[in-house]
């Protein structure tokens, strides 16, 4: 059996896949792990022909049980590294991260019947785009606003303002 870790990182990855299907998005992987799990990219579509060539939103996947989920934000510790890679100002596409929250009992991460797959609790998505120097040298603690839900709604509005150059 995989490790705990790797199991909430293929949740989290599925959770990313589920709402990018809904929102009609391209969901790619990256080949070699150089700050971004994956990819979310729009299509074109010309009359009945569709192909691949929509604005892409590049993203980070972090899943935890530990994070302080407050009222008006979830607080989570982010590796400097990763900080550091989301924050850059002059990135060549937009970048965001996404942190899953599962509950602290893995039982209770996921739930299956003939009608419905539950996966419990929230993902939230988070743009660091232009944020302050880390005054840390191994984490900094953000603060993701809990409106930013990795919704069908969100991740679309994100990808229309990438359409038209605007970044999160």
């Amino acid at each position: 059996m995989l490790p705990r870790n790797l199991r909430q990182e293929a949740l989290c990855r599925a959770y990313v896949r589920a709402v990018a299907a809904r929102t009609g998005l391209i969901c790619g992987a990256t080949e070699n792990d150089l700050g971004f799990d994956l990819f979310l990219r729009g299509v074109e579509v010309h009359g009945h022909q569709v192909w691949d060539g929509g604005p892409q939103l590049d993203g980070q996947l972090k899943s935890t049980t530990r994070a302080a989920v407050r009222e008006d934000a979830v607080a989570y510790d982010l590796e400097v590294r990763a900080y550091n890679i989301l924050r850059q100002p002059n990135a060549s596409r937009p970048r965001i991260l996404v942190v899953l929250v599962l509950p602290e009992d893995e039982n209770e991460w996921s739930s299956q019947t003939e009608d419905a797959l539950i996966l419990r609790r929230c993902a939230y998505w988070m743009s660091l785009r232009g944020a302050e120097a880390p005054a840390s040298q191994t984490t900094v603690r953000i603060a993701i606003p809990r409106g930013n839900v990795f919704s069908i709604e969100s991740i679309q509005t994100l990808m229309d303002r990438a359409q038209g150059g605007e970044w999160p």
